[in-house]
């Protein structure tokens, strides 16, 4: 805060607590909240694990439960009630599996009348999209949704760009297409129509766990 000049009463608008509050964290005298990092990390610059203890220990939990998760049964039998998904190309680390099983319950929740056939899971690269989804969630993909002409205005989107991996909502414009982040102060990106063939669509995001 100091070094960018940012006041208490900015962060207080941001984080939406009181004044208190932030005076507290500001010399250390409570922590930060984990459900309050992503935002004030945002308005300062900086990843949220370092400005929040609660936060990096989330950060710790989840991603040992995904690992658990995406290891599955590697001996390629699908479990009762469950549903193998392979992994959607580009969205995840090497060390990581091609398939995963899921509940079915858990499935259908998310993916509505989406046939399973269709879908791929990918992990979330980015922090464009926090609080809603963190980085490294594991999303669920649509890959039946790739044209451009298919694209809902506003609709989230696993993309590559310039051959770069993200998951962001798209708004297709008449100038160009934006890429844009849930919170207003991530930085939003431009596709100039003749650049549009940069931008491959690799399916619509139709859940995240």
């Amino acid at each position: 805060m100091d070094e960018t000049g940012t006041s208490n009463t900015r962060v207080a608008e941001v984080a939406r607590v009181g004044r208190n509050n932030v005076a507290h964290w500001r010399v250390g005298r409570r922590p930060i909240p984990a459900e309050h990092a992503p935002a004030i990390a945002a308005l300062l610059g900086v990843a949220p694990e370092r400005i929040s203890r609660a936060y990096d220990q989330m950060l710790r939990v989840e991603s040992a439960q995904q690992v658990m998760a995406l290891q599955g049964l590697r001996s390629g039998a699908t479990p009762d009630a469950h549903v193998a998904i392979e992994r959607l190309d580009g969205f995840a680390r090497a060390d990581m599996p091609v398939r995963i099983w899921l509940p079915e319950f858990v499935v259908r929740r998310e993916l509505g009348p989406t046939p399973v056939q269709h879908v791929r899971w990918a992990v979330q690269l980015s922090r464009a999209m926090e609080p809603d989804i963190r980085r490294n969630a594991l999303v669920l993909v649509d890959t039946s949704m790739t044209r451009h002409e298919d694209v809902v205005d506003g609709g989230l989107y696993a993309y590559t760009l310039w051959g770069r991996p993200d998951i962001r909502r798209v708004l297709p414009r008449r100038d160009g297409w934006l890429l844009v982040g849930q919170d207003p102060g991530v930085d939003r990106v431009h596709v100039p129509v003749s650049e549009l063939t940069d931008l491959r669509i690799l399916g619509a995001v139709v859940g995240a766990l």
